[in-house]
């Protein structure tokens, strides 16, 4: 989810085109670049393995700030809420509480706040939320280690004790745990978390105008600023942004998807969302967002949009004040609520799958992952992965991942050999790689990129050799760059490994040709 901030422009949704319109979108991930915003004090940070994830911050003001010392108090409200909330640490307040090491008498007003909330939307959703749904994941990482589906009877059994609340507040807020399995706050913490962060910054910073917080692609806002959300074709990740939105209203957006992690039983991926009420992973919704007031409940609906049925959750979004969702379901078809930015978007029931998927599946295919630093909070690498001739020119850049938030990519020169190489290709050719190609840093995590078999001016390239160039630099961290001398001709290539390093890792490369089928 790539969001900007407009100082004056406006977006028109009637505008995008009737194919635009039936492209099967995603909200994936956020990064901040602001339009000039006159006599204000920005501030811009960005960070990893916050919550298990990456934290970004933008605070606006029209008075000098210190924006160090606000930074500074939202992580540590950040670990206060952590240590309340989190269920991977065993001295939580959650995880004392079921384990009856404090009284349900005994519970800050935090928790008892979520465990409410929870619960209140176990009741709405008629079970497709619930904080048990841990186990279930368990039992299909299980089944994948396995190389088998979990019979329907490990199934029914541990379903079995989802039958009965998880546990009982009572008229004072006392909190009774009923320990029949352990529950995880993980489906709403996070949007609590978002929620308070900003009340926070509220009561402490009244000069503050704008805030913008986004964890792990789940964000809330403060303010009357306007964003821009890119967004993105979840069957082309990683891909330039489709179309985008404007959230105006200072609320919260979070979304729930599919595609990209999953339970691998035989040859299918199976999705890691897990329907609660029968066990089984989720496989009708390809993704759901939701917008809200406050960020605890679009988390939790966006988890529970991704297991019910269409209608329930248009219904129940409908029912809602303030609520509105869009549901990408895996034939390519969206809906949405009736006030959704931009509008109900689809109205056919056809697939629109071809809409979305890329339009060859020749070409080089290059799969990589990021590695995950060892230590505390980190930057993200820049990265680059293109081309170069049997000569050195590099004729074809796939990937560039920047800081292409204000204030730019001022960094890209730390791409020593990508910079080099580009300086000279500029004379050659009148294409600025940064304006067309660049994108936001991403996070630790598998990706995949793809050379279509064009040069950067989009015209074929000839057979022969190439080198696959991949380079890596992260402030605070190390430049690394791989190379490796690839033959693309009339013949394909199976997936191939590369060795990786500190920074990059799970290297491979496939080339299926154009004159070939690709299976």
């Amino acid at each position: 989810m790539l969001l900007k901030n407009l100082s004056s422009s406006r977006w028109n949704p009637k505008r995008m085109n009737s194919v635009m319109k039936k492209l099967l979108i995603t909200l994936l991930f956020l990064s901040t670049q602001e339009l000039p915003y006159t006599s204000a004090d920005v501030h811009h940070y960005h960070f990893e393995n916050v919550l298990g994830t990456f934290l970004e911050l933008q605070i606006e003001s029209d008075q000098t700030l210190n924006g160090q010392n606000i930074k500074d108090n939202i992580l540590s409200e950040i670990d206060r809420l952590a240590n309340i909330l989190s269920h991977y640490d065993p001295d939580t307040e959650i995880n004392r509480w079921q384990l009856g090491q404090i009284p349900g008498t005994g519970l800050s007003p935090e928790l008892k706040t979520v465990l409410a909330r929870a619960e209140y939307w176990r009741h709405q959703t008629s079970g497709a939320f619930e904080v048990r749904t841990e186990h279930l994941s368990q039992l299909w990482k299980q089944a994948e280690l396995n190389g088998r589906f979990p019979t329907a009877e490990e199934r029914h059994q541990l379903l079995s004790t989802f039958s009965v609340a998880p546990y009982q507040l009572d008229a004072v807020d006392a909190a009774e745990n009923k320990p029949l399995v352990k529950i995880s706050l993980d489906g709403l913490a996070k949007g609590y978390i978002l929620d308070q962060v900003c009340e926070s910054v509220r009561r402490k910073y009244p000069a503050v105008n704008n805030f913008l917080i986004n964890i792990g692609g789940d964000i809330r806002k403060l303010g009357d600023s306007t964003w821009r959300i890119d967004i993105e074709n979840p069957f082309a990740p990683y891909k330039k942004a489709f179309t985008q939105i404007e959230l105006r209203k200072p609320w919260s957006v979070a979304t729930s998807g599919n595609y990209r992690r999953g339970f691998k039983i035989g040859n299918k991926l199976h999705s890691h969302i897990i329907d609660p009420r029968t066990g089984l992973p989720s496989t009708h919704i390809s993704s759901a967002s939701v917008l809200a007031p406050m960020g605890m409940d679009a988390d939790a609906l966006a988890t529970a949009f991704s297991v019910l049925p269409v209608s329930q959750s248009i219904r129940l979004a409908e029912s809602q004040t303030n609520i509105e969702c869009l549901l990408i379901l895996s034939d390519g078809t969206v809906i949405t609520s009736s006030g959704w930015p931009g509008g109900n978007p689809i109205k056919e029931t056809t697939s629109n799958i071809h809409l979305l998927e890329p339009a060859t599946k020749t070409g080089l295919r290059v799969s990589f992952s990021l590695n995950r630093p060892e230590g505390g909070r980190y930057r993200r690498p820049y990265v680059a992965i293109w081309l170069e001739d049997k000569d050195g020119f590099p004729v074809k850049t796939a990937l560039l991942w920047l800081q292409v938030e204000q204030p730019g990519p001022r960094w890209h020169r730390d791409l020593t050999r990508w910079y080099r190489n580009d300086r000279s290709r500029k004379i050659v050719e009148n294409v600025d790689l940064i304006k067309t190609v660049a994108g936001a840093t991403r996070g630790p995590g598998k990706y995949e990129t793809h050379f279509d078999g064009t040069d950067n001016s989009g015209k074929p390239l000839s057979s022969g050799q190439y080198t696959l160039c991949i380079e890596t630099a992260r402030e605070h961290g190390t430049y690394q760059i791989i190379r490796k001398s690839i033959n693309l001709g009339t013949d394909s290539i199976q997936r191939t490994k590369i060795s990786g390093n500190i920074e990059v890792g799970d290297v491979s490369y496939e080339f299926t040709p154009p004159a070939s089928k690709a299976n």
